[in-house]
Order: structure tokens, then C-alpha cells, then sequence
């Protein structure tokens, strides 16, 4: 994921080389895993990032030369696309898409599914759908 720079602090400064940005505290391996470390912070230009290890205890980030290469986790990777700003539309539906949408789709649904009967009752759902507002419109829907 990135090649050793320099050593800062107790730290080692490495050049990202993957195009993903990796997770704040994903662990760092060398090409044998084992573990060296953690990502500490993540800093430069999107199109040339750098990041600091926190070296685990008894490991000294001098002990590497420029250009030695560490690892990480492929599932502790971010696509560098979460970073750029997107056009205000599209980012913000998409995010809201991703995480809120699907929520507010199946409260929306047990709202609906409530409204078609012609009872009150979803209107009580709908006042509270934090989390137990939703629990109860999918209990009246069963009810009735």
C-alpha cells in the first residue's frame, strides 16, 4: 500500500502507492504480515498521499530504508472517490441514498402499508420513526 519515506518521531512516514486511501488505524504489515503498525494519520495532495505509522511497541520505524514497501489489508482500503468533491446533487443524494435511504425507504413502507388500511394509527408511526416509531408501524401493519 505504500513505500517507507522517512522516519519522524517514532513514526514512519510512507508514500501511498495503492489508489485507495487506507482506514485510520488499519494495521500495516510487512510482506511476510507481520504487523509493524497502524495508520496514524493521512496527509499531502489527493494525487500523492502520505501517511504516518504508528509503530507497534518494541518496533523502530528507523530500521527501514527508503523505498521498503508495507502492506495492508485490501478490506481496510477506501475508494479515493470519497474524497473528491462531487457535484452538490449527486454527492449528497448518494450518501443519503447509501445509508439514510434505505431506512427512510423501509419506514416509508410500513407508513404506506398503515396509510392504505385508512387507520389513524400511522400517523402515530410516523410521528416517532426513531427506530421504535418504525418497530410499531410494522406491528399495526401486522395487526390489522
Amino acid at each position: 500500500v505504500s513505500t517507507f519515506v522517512h522516519a519522524c518521531e517514532g513514526d514512519a512516514v510512507t508514500k501511498l502507492t495503492n489508489e485507495k486511501i487506507p482506514y485510520f488505524n488499519a494495521n500495516i504489515f510487512l510482506q511476510n504480515k507481520t504487523q509493524i503498525g497502524k495508520v496514524d494519520e493521512i496527509f499531502g495532495p489527493i494525487n500523492e498521499s502520505y501517511f504516518s505509522i504508528k509503530m507497534l511497541e518494541g518496533i523502530v520505524a528507523t530500521s527501514y530504508a527508503p523505498g521498503d514497501k508495507f502492506y495492508i489489508d485490501p478490506s481496510k482500503l477506501l475508494p479515493l472517490a470519497r474524497f473528491l468533491p462531487q457535484p452538490k446533487g449527486q454527492a449528497q443524494g448518494g450518501g443519503r441514498g447509501g445509508r439514510g435511504g434505505g431506512r427512510g425507504g423501509g419506514r416509508g413502507g410500513s407508513r404506506g402499508g398503515g396509510g392504505f388500511r385508512g387507520r389513524g394509527a400511522p400517523r402515530g408511526g410516523r410521528g416517532g420513526p426513531r427506530g421504535g416509531g418504525r418497530g410499531s408501524g410494522f406491528r399495526g401493519r401486522g395487526r390489522f
